[in-house]
């Protein structure tokens, strides 16, 4: 029995935003990050959302918003300092959404306090039987990056999400980014890393796929050999970069700011 469900809604927009719909056997639907009603009104097939959640104030992260909740009637739940429409209630930091026992494993949706991208920022966690199963991550993580800090975020902060955060989750973990980044994120760390061979390799896997159509969701352990904001201590980046004896969180922010141009 299918119990679980993760539907990745892909938007051909120049900004490339996923939203994600979690939806579970009991009939809970949770909406993450809608950049389009229409899309994700489709995956619908005319069931209804239990809650949208935002992970930050950004627009392309809740622009379907008023139109879902126009239809659905449903909560919109953010950190109490974003800045959503329609936001009715405000998420704290590992507080529980919803929890659901299902085929013998109990399910649970948490938000996680991630600042760093916007001092407001969410992850939401989703959980099987109490161990991290998927994460997902908004503009904080990407596949084989980070985000950036432009409008609202601090680099420092995001440092010390990614550190204390992201570090310690399991290898299985699964990665939900909110945007498709991943070809030029790979461009990046072989870049610097250019003996990088789990880099290149999944470069060359997807060099010749239509990344409009097909879609990677990664582990933690893939992100750890592909992801140069993960390999602050590799000797070559270090190198490279002329840092070797620097601390992690310099490496880190000059990575940021080289990512920032490139």
């Amino acid at each position: 029995m299918v119990t679980m469900k993760i539907h990745q809604i892909f938007f051909k927009n120049t900004q490339r935003n996923f939203c994600y719909l979690i939806t579970f056997d009991d009939g809970a639907i949770y909406c993450i990050d809608p950049f389009g009603a229409d899309e994700v009104i489709k995956t619908l097939e005319n069931r209804q959302i239990t809650a949208i959640l935002n992970t930050h104030d950004h627009c392309d992260h809740y622009s379907g918003n008023e139109k879902l909740v126009s239809i659905y009637n449903c909560p919109v739940l953010a950190h109490s300092q974003a800045i959503v429409p329609h936001k009715n209630r405000n998420l704290l930091d590992q507080e529980i959404v919803y929890e659901g026992l299902s085929d013998g494993s109990v399910w649970r949706v948490k938000s996680l306090f991630t600042p760093g991208h916007t001092m407001s920022h969410l992850c939401l966690l989703l959980e099987k039987n109490d161990s991290a199963f998927a994460l997902f991550t908004g503009d904080c993580f990407f596949n084989a990056g980070v985000g950036n800090c432009h409008n609202g975020g601090n680099p420092e902060v995001l440092y010390e999400t990614i550190r204390t955060i992201f570090e310690p989750f399991p290898d299985d973990l699964f990665i939900y980014p909110g945007h498709e980044y991943l070809k030029r994120n790979l461009e990046f760390t072989q870049h610097y890393e250019p003996q990088n061979l789990a880099a290149l390799d999944f470069y060359n896997r997807i060099n010749h796929l239509n990344l409009d159509e097909t879609f990677f969701v990664n582990t933690m352990k893939v992100e750890r050999e592909i992801n140069t904001f993960l390999r602050l201590t590799s000797f070559e980046l270090l190198k490279n970069l002329k840092l070797e004896n620097s601390k992690e969180k310099n490496v880190f922010l000059t990575l940021r700011e080289l990512r920032n141009r490139w």
